[in-house]
């Protein structure tokens, strides 16, 4: 990038006339050494909120501007924030463009992904930049090389690949967008990705020019060369091996019969969790947990389908069946009513179960009566193709109305009570 790499010179040849070239070269030298690359156990991220807002962000938690110039920092803020509280405000200050690298060691085998958040307002000037280099010593450019330049324009309306400009997406504005590269250091491929669309894969040694080395060594945010380049936030920056593909089970198939709950189970792997559950029974039914339960209430051959969706958003489905049964169940029919001396109701299980603890009772209205008014009780057990006879002894005199119960059914007769006879029941 030819802007990035004149503006190290311009800075040299300032320090040169103003402290001389020996001792400028010996601060180099001494700046450059550890504690500024700090082995990071290959695990990095950074959310600027532990920074305090309103704060150059030059010298905290490993970031240094551009060639250890403090005149070049960027400033944590809270005006925007992918997770809060804070953000990296990128823009031209007083002077310059801030211009934030933090640097990496141990990073030089394997697959690494590099992830960061990136908010363009609509109204911004200018251009900014991601980039990344597997090179970097500070005021040593001779030793700086870099992989990946990625630009932004609000202007141009675009995010592209400025060694490659044909490599380009439009630029979403006024929200969070991610930009991801997966660096594959052992087939030197970069692949980079701007809200999940892929628009740049090329060398990652030689990704700008030729002699570039198999090393993830710094990321710049630089606010770019325009004087009065308006604000661009940064957040949610990490440095983390790949994380294997979101993938998600619901078990089955399941089988149960109507008007019984069914447990369901779901499992998922990968991808980034926390995750969120989202069940269709495939009868118009729901569930957000991840091990639900479900009642069907009509038989058949349901599509029970499981989406997982995990907290970078990503997303993974799975089907599976749940065969329903007709459930077997007792069915009381009162077949008749009669008479002679007594009430007696005839009852019969026609279901497909056998049925217990089933209430009945017998209720007379009408008439002079002094014993057999109402009499209740409970059936048992009552198996299928059984049947059942209830009866009232009854004393007293005249027209009467026979109601019989037996569970949720009912039957009704007239009669006539003749002392202890029940005559013409009908």
């Amino acid at each position: 990038m030819i802007g990035r790499k004149t503006k190290p010179i311009v800075a040299i040849g300032l320090t040169f006339l103003l402290l001389g070239a020996g001792v400028v070269l010996g601060q180099s030298t001494n700046q450059t050494t550890s504690p500024k690359v700090v082995p990071l156990d290959r695990d990095w991220s950074d959310n600027f909120d532990s920074y305090v807002a309103g704060s150059a962000l030059h010298g905290q938690g490993g970031w240094y501007a551009w060639d250890n110039r403090s005149v070049a920092t960027g400033y944590v803020s809270d005006v925007q924030a992918r997770s809060a509280p804070n953000s990296l405000e990128g823009k031209w200050f007083t002077t310059e463009a801030s211009d934030m690298v933090h640097q990496y060691s141990g990073y030089d085998t394997g697959t690494w992904v590099y992830t960061a958040w990136v908010y363009v307002p609509s109204t911004m000037v200018g251009r900014q930049f991601l980039i990344m280099m597997n090179k970097y010593v500070e005021l040593n450019h001779v030793l700086q090389d870099w992989s990946l330049q990625v630009e932004f324009s609000a202007s141009g309306g675009y995010i592209r690949d400025y060694d490659n400009t044909g490599a380009s997406l439009p630029l979403v504005t006024d929200q969070w967008m991610e930009i991801k590269a997966v660096i594959d250091l052992e087939a030197d491929i970069d692949t980079v990705y701007y809200g999940g669309t892929q628009f740049i894969q090329k060398s990652w040694k030689d990704g700008v020019s030729p002699g570039g080395q198999k090393n993830i060594a710094a990321v710049d945010l630089w606010a770019g060369d325009a004087t009065g380049t308006t604000s661009c936030y940064w957040d949610d920056l990490s440095l983390l091996p790949p994380v294997p593909p979101l993938f998600c089970d619901a078990d089955g198939p399941y089988s149960g019969v109507t008007g019984t709950p069914i447990q369901f189970a779901g499992t998922a792997g990968g991808g980034t969790p926390p995750y969120t559950w989202a069940w269709q029974f495939g009868d118009g039914g729901t569930s957000t947990q991840q091990n639900p339960t479900h009642t069907y209430t009509t038989a058949g051959l349901y599509t029970v389908t499981l989406t997982v969706t995990d907290s970078a958003s990503a997303t993974a489905d799975d089907e599976t069946t749940a065969n329903i049964t007709q459930a077997k169940e007792p069915n009381i029919v009162i077949e008749s009513i009669a008479g002679g001396t007594a009430v007696k109701v005839k009852v019969t299980n026609n279901g497909t179960a056998n049925a217990t603890m089933v209430p009945w009772s017998i209720d007379l209205t009408g008439g002079f009566l002094l014993k057999g008014k109402t009499l209740s009780g409970t059936i048992t057990t009552l198996a299928i193709g059984e049947e059942k006879t209830l009866s009232s002894k009854v004393f007293g005199f005249g027209k009467v109305t026979i109601t019989a119960t037996v569970g949720d059914k009912t039957k009704t007769a007239t009669g006539f009570v003749l002392l202890i006879f029940v005559l013409g029941v009908k």
